[in-house]
């Protein structure tokens, strides 16, 4: 992967992340929040970002993909594509959501078309990470499902 596109990736993830970080009270467990009507009742939000912008609690290299991340019980789960050719994998990661260590990595490979491999046409999972009762379920774009 191009090294800025990989920069690119990674700001995205944090900004992600740190849009996250204000909703530390309430889980975020899946796409659009706890009710999949993207409305959080927490209080005290910041109405702007501050000038000098916000801190970056951490960052995490991850691979591309148009999954959101999603946190639930103090993790934060992203699902991403590893590009290697012949054998590329899609990825679901799980972090810590204080720190941003990584926990786990469950990949798996996928049998994507050549054109997959050029970093311009923007591949990878596109279904955003559910948990619930304490399992996160994933699915990939291909169709290929996790359970964990």
């Amino acid at each position: 992967m191009h090294r800025s596109l990989r920069t690119l990736l990674t700001a995205a993830v944090a900004l992600a992340l740190l849009a996250l970080a204000a909703l530390h009270a309430d889980d975020w467990p899946q796409w659009r929040g706890l009710n999949r009507d993207g409305s959080c009742a927490e209080t005290g939000l910041l109405q702007t970002f501050p000038a000098d912008g916000l801190k970056v609690r951490w960052r995490a290299p991850v691979g591309w993909g148009f999954s959101s991340p999603v946190v639930a019980e103090g993790r934060v789960y992203l699902a991403d594509f590893h590009v290697v050719k012949p054998k590329p994998k899609e990825r679901l990661h799980c972090f810590d959501e204080t720190n941003g260590k990584a926990l786990w990595t469950h990949a798996y490979e996928v049998a994507y078309p050549d054109w997959a491999f050029d970093p311009a046409q923007e591949s990878g999972p596109v279904a955003t990470p559910i948990v619930q009762n304490g399992k996160v379920y994933s699915v990939g774009r291909l169709g290929n499902g996790l359970q964990d």
